[in-house]
């Protein structure tokens, strides 16, 4: 494998879990107020589709290879934009509300 397909997989990586951060954050507050069991299999069918869609296209990247750096990049993804995500909330309500006083 190529450097340069290298570089793209760590960063295809590390944004894919920034992307999944987000995606669990939203699949959380809609299951909130569901029973355990609808939870669970909710959860569950998500979890399935992110990883499928994660193998797909790492494999359209570079033929499916897997390195465990590339999951600890994913990782790293995940929690930065954990930890950074109420920043990134007040970040997003801020332009909203600059596009508002722009548009009246």
């Amino acid at each position: 494998m190529s450097s340069n397909i290298q570089l793209i997989s760590f960063a295809f990586s590390f944004f894919y879990g920034m992307f999944f951060c987000l995606t669990s954050k939203v699949n959380e507050s809609l299951i909130n107020n569901k029973k355990v069991l609808v939870k669970l299999l909710v959860t569950l069918v998500f979890i399935i589709d992110i990883v499928i869609l994660y193998i797909y296209l790492m494999y359209k990247i570079n033929n499916g290879i897997f390195h465990i750096y590339f999951i600890l990049s994913l990782i790293i993804g995940y929690v930065i934009l954990y930890l950074n995500f109420n920043k990134l909330l007040f970040w997003c309500k801020k332009c909203v509300n600059d596009l508002k006083k722009r548009v009246k």
